[in-house]
């Protein structure tokens, strides 16, 4: 019998999640902690409003790139050799970030950051859905809670190391500790599900409409995403706040998604995650849109925390719908296309959103970036309404059968227990 996990990590969780939700954090964090510092670093380089967003728009894009490109490498049983690679380049990015000025050198070492990243992610969702399939939501929301403990800490610890250490104190600490961390990531366990032993590319699944519908709704709401990174920052910054400030905001965004993220998934597991992700991002658009509107800082940021409850249903039955309308040995494939909707809905509205802070101030980017992802929800949650089931939705996930063998003579292979290379 598998050990089961008790703690912080999640009540009677199987321990062989943890080491993914380990390499989770520690790569959500390092991203984290960059937000905390796009205010001052701003201020300190010279950089525009429009050159933050430029910066953020480019680790966005170079994630979309690595998960589109490599995400079925996992499926085909590569995803320690993944990780591993992603680990290092994020640490080398970020060691970049630590000597480096001027807007082309920043805006390439975020967009290694961010293909970093990429190269990660895929992997470590695909462990999480086919560790038992019949709890898939759970344990995608349990993977979660690596995610946002890292959003978490990641800024508290970079804005400490700005007020001890200077701007570029974060970036060393970080580049070391992604470093130190290597040894861990090099021994992941293997995932338990199906490989896939053909060479598709995953653009092939998005032929499903069940994926269509759920993948819109991601863009949408990740879309809203990347205008809380470009411009949130800034907004606090300029609001007489600093890398504090914003790092207890994200903070207060982050921990109500940790709390809610197992039990949403549990949620989506029993009664199906269309609603649910629909209902809970629908509720995140409509606070979004009012961020314009809230004085000083305590009251965005009061917001914020109302925010990370709805947003811990949304997201992680939003998983749980990707997971559902792709099988098992195409897992890697469908996690790296919603990763890939996730950083391009991102890195298409940041930039944007950074314009129009720049140009028209606060209530217009927060009113056109809510009701902009409100309608693309809308949109997925109908295409979802319009196609066939299959069984999506009735609490199971979609069963590896239903997916052509990847040639002739050659179905999926279950890894047992070998390493994940």
């Amino acid at each position: 019998m598998r050990a089961r996990l008790r703690g912080p990590w999640g009540r009677g969780t199987d321990r062989g999640l943890l080491p993914y939700q380990m390499v989770m954090g520690v790569t959500t964090g390092s991203i984290g902690g960059i937000i905390a510092v796009l205010g001052p670093l701003r201020d300190e380089q010279g950089f525009t409003d429009t050159q933050i967003g430029v910066v953020v728009a480019c680790g966005f894009l170079a994630a979309f790139l690595a998960q589109v490109a490599l995400a079925p490498l996992a499926d085909r049983g590569h995803g320690r050799i993944m990780a591993v690679a992603g680990v290092a380049l994020g640490a080398a990015a970020l060691g970049a970030m630590a000597v480096m000025d001027g807007i082309a050198a920043w805006a390439a070492s975020r967009a290694g950051l961010g293909f970093a990243a990429g190269l990660v992610l895929p992997g470590l969702r695909r462990a999480a859905s086919v560790l038992n399939p019949s709890k898939a939501g759970e344990n995608l929301g349990r993977l979660m809670v690596g995610e946002v403990l890292g959003f978490v800490v990641g800024p508290v610890i970079s804005a400490a190391m700005v007020s001890v250490g200077g701007l570029r104190a974060p970036f060393v600490v970080f580049a070391a500790g992604m470093a130190l961390f290597l040894p861990v990531v090099a021994r992941l366990p293997a995932d338990r599900g199906l490989t896939d032993t053909g060479h598709r590319s995953s653009l092939d699944l998005l032929r499903r409409p069940r994926l269509q519908g759920a993948l819109i709704m991601v863009f949408g709401y990740f879309a809203m995403v990347g205008a809380f990174e470009a411009v949130l920052p800034i907004m606090f910054q300029d609001r007489g706040g600093g890398p504090i400030h914003t790092g207890v905001a994200f903070t207060l965004l982050a921990l109500p998604i940790a709390v809610v993220s197992p039990r949403a998934g549990r949620a989506a597991d029993r009664l199906g995650p269309v609603q649910m992700a629909a209902s809970g991002m629908a509720v995140v658009t409509v606070l979004t849109m009012t961020y314009g509107f809230l004085p000083g800082l305590a009251a965005p940021m009061a917001v914020m925390a109302l925010v990370g409850v709805a947003d811990g249903f949304g997201a992680t039955a939003s998983q749980v719908a990707v997971a559902r309308a792709a099988p098992e040995q195409r897992q890697a494939g469908a996690m790296g296309l919603m990763g890939a909707v996730e950083v391009l809905g991102a890195g298409v509205a940041a930039l944007p959103a950074a314009v129009a802070y720049d140009f028209w101030g606060e209530r217009p980017v927060w009113v056109v970036t809510g009701a902009a992802s409100l309608v693309l929800v809308g949109a997925g949650w109908l295409r979802l309404r319009g196609s066939d089931p299959t069984g999506a939705d009735a609490g199971q996930p979609s069963a590896s059968s239903s997916e052509p063998p990847a040639s002739a003579g050659q179905p999926p292979t279950r890894r047992m227990g070998s390493p994940m290379s």
